[in-house]
């Protein structure tokens, strides 16, 4: 997979394992819903490091407890094109 596409499944594993909506999220890291819908539909290109530090600041977790998941093993991971 793409890794955007694997920010998106990580975001949403997240989302569910603490029963949350995505407006919830949205307005815990004080991310645009409209940002974060596009991040999770995998629209666009590539996903803001700025957007991944917000999910984070959220979710209340650091970047390395986000990454830290075995969907972002390289051999999970097709390059971007």
């Amino acid at each position: 997979m793409k890794l955007k596409q694997l920010i998106s499944l990580r975001t949403r594993r997240l989302l569910k394992e603490r029963a949350w909506t995505q407006y919830k999220l949205a307005s815990r890291g004080a991310i645009p819903f409209s940002t974060l819908s596009y991040t999770l539909n995998n629209h666009g290109k590539s996903i803001r490091m700025e957007t991944i530090l917000n999910i984070c600041r959220g979710f209340d977790i650091s970047l390395s407890d986000f990454f830290n998941d075995s969907l972002f093993a390289p051999e999970n991971i097709a390059d971007d094109d």
